[in-house]
């Protein structure tokens, strides 16, 4: 056994120095060589691609180059996972194969469920990452660590599969799991019983609810300067404000390594993840509204900046859209992820920086941020979250925005429901429906007021669009606020993650 974990962690520290060493051209033809074999590997035993490719007129044998790729036909949840058996979606037609040991399931916006099923070599690549990050990030092998795991258990993805990553390499480290789920009184209670007890605690969870119980634990009787707090987030973006509105509530002073948030997804694990490198750049772009402009296709939204490794999962963007090849337990080629969002090369990023006078690796060397030349991903989440205002895309990342200003992050939880109705002479108008940290300011008219003009100041501030359409429209551009109780059931179930968006029936 030792051996065994000697050999892992050897492992681990061999690619942590060829992530370091080796230039971003290195990684680009590796992740190139890997999904042209991908794409010839499905087309030879994934029974489902085979059909597909034969209905779309693909012949295998011209594919070559990564040029040639693009004429293969993107791959979306209508034309190919909703068409054919998931059996015939796996590797050589086999669901019950030994390789894919776990079942995830997936309702996305529509609430029909979609089965993803997961191998073992997935789950070993997914803490390889996480192993990876959390040096980086926590340096989880220099200091004793409490790993809450407080992603929903089940049948999704998050929690489980956390589980059984981080348990595949905590035995190397002085790393303690405890996995109590989006139970926030737990999570409260192991914090004040054991929490003293490691040199750090890292909460692991969805941002919402995270916050919650970060905003609890005073009321609690948690002091959180008294710990040292880090968290890991996933499942959606956030502003830089948010970030320091946690720091700020638990004493954090690292910007770049207190946090890191996962882009990831039930159909292929993770996909990217934030690194110290691509928050530092994140917050430049922040500060530097042309810079900004010039890395994210749009600047109406809040993006999450991450970096991934092409060789592990390839993406590619068209028109704004991303599209991802992953060797998955259900195999998948340039498929259609449903996020928005653009690729950027690392010597791109690097060239932009120097346009705007700023030298990435002398400010890395200062926060003492360690470079790996991998490419960056811009994710603006999926578009089928916006709700919409006299033709006016309204974007959820902007209300987030909005609600963790510090003039009212102190009052609401972060959560909202937004939607689009109709008045009586069928005027079209904005809902937002927003919770409460503390439910005696229920039924303040003048919190409800301060809150609808943040929000109407963050979009006019965000979204062009919206400030031409108030501008004509006026008064009728703001939204409606309606302001619930904490764990108000109707649109803040707990126990669930959070719907931004819902369609008015």
């Amino acid at each position: 056994m030792k051996n065994k974990q000697a050999r892992s962690l050897l492992d681990c520290l061999a690619y942590e120095k060829l992530l370091a060493l080796k230039g971003e051209g290195f990684w680009l033809k590796k992740g190139e060589r890997s999904a042209l074999q991908l794409f010839h590997d499905m087309a030879r035993r994934v029974p489902a691609y085979k059909r597909f490719l034969k209905e779309h007129g693909v012949l295998c044998a011209r594919i070559k180059t990564v040029k040639d790729m693009s004429s293969i036909p993107i791959m979306t949840k209508k034309n190919y996972l909703k068409k054919y058996p998931l059996e015939d979606m796996c590797w050589d037609g086999k669901l019950s194969a030994l390789s894919l040991s776990i079942m995830s399931v997936s309702s996305g916006s529509t609430g029909e469920p979609t089965y993803w099923p997961r191998g073992h070599k997935q789950d070993g690549e997914t803490s390889l990452s996480h192993e990876l990050f959390m040096r980086d990030s926590f340096e989880i092998h220099k200091r004793s660590t409490l790993f809450i795991n407080s992603f929903a258990m089940g049948v999704w993805i998050a929690g489980i599969l956390t589980y059984r990553v981080v348990d595949e390499f905590a035995k190397k480290y002085r790393l303690t799991q405890i996995a109590p789920g989006i139970n926030k009184d737990e999570i409260i209670s192991i914090i004040k019983r054991i929490g003293k007890k490691y040199d750090q605690i890292i909460i692991a969870g969805y941002p919402p609810f995270v916050k919650d119980v970060i905003d609890d634990g005073p009321r609690n009787g948690i002091n959180w300067r008294k710990f040292n707090i880090k968290f890991l987030f996933a499942a959606e973006s956030f502003s830089e404000s948010w970030r320091d509105y946690m720091y700020k509530k638990v004493g954090a002073q690292n910007p770049h390594k207190n946090s890191l948030n996962i882009y990831g997804t039930a159909d292929a694990c993770i996909l990217a993840h934030e690194t110290p490198l691509s928050i530092l750049i994140r917050r430049i772009a922040f500060k530097n509204p042309a810079f900004y402009e010039r890395i994210f296709i749009d600047t109406k939204r809040v993006p999450t900046l991450a970096q991934y490794n092409p060789a592990l999962r390839f993406f590619e963007e068209i028109n704004g859209a991303l599209f991802v090849s992953a060797r998955s337990g259900v195999p998948l080629f340039r498929y259609d992820v449903g996020d928005s969002g653009g690729i950027i090369r690392f010597s791109e990023m690097e060239k932009l920086l120097n346009e705007y006078g700023i030298d990435i690796q002398r400010e890395a060397k200062k926060y003492g941020i360690l470079i790996s030349q991998l490419p960056f991903v811009s994710v603006f989440g999926r578009s089928d979250f916006t709700a919409f205002l006299y033709g006016v895309n309204i974007y959820p990342e902007n209300i987030r925005d909005a609600l963790g200003h510090t003039d009212i992050s102190h009052i609401v939880s972060g959560k909202f429901t937004m939607l689009t109705g109709y008045d009586r002479k069928k005027n079209q108008y904005l809902e937002i429906n927003i919770e409460l940290q503390n439910t005696k300011l229920f039924s303040s008219n003048a919190v409800k007021t301060m809150i609808e003009e943040r929000i109407t100041r963050t979009l006019k501030e965000k979204n062009s669009e919206y400030r031409k359409l108030s501008e004509v429209i006026g008064a009728c551009a703001r939204p409606r606020i309606n302001l619930y109780p904490h764990g108000y059931p109707e649109f803040f179930r707990p126990g669930i993650k959070q719907k931004w968006y819902r369609k008015n029936t």
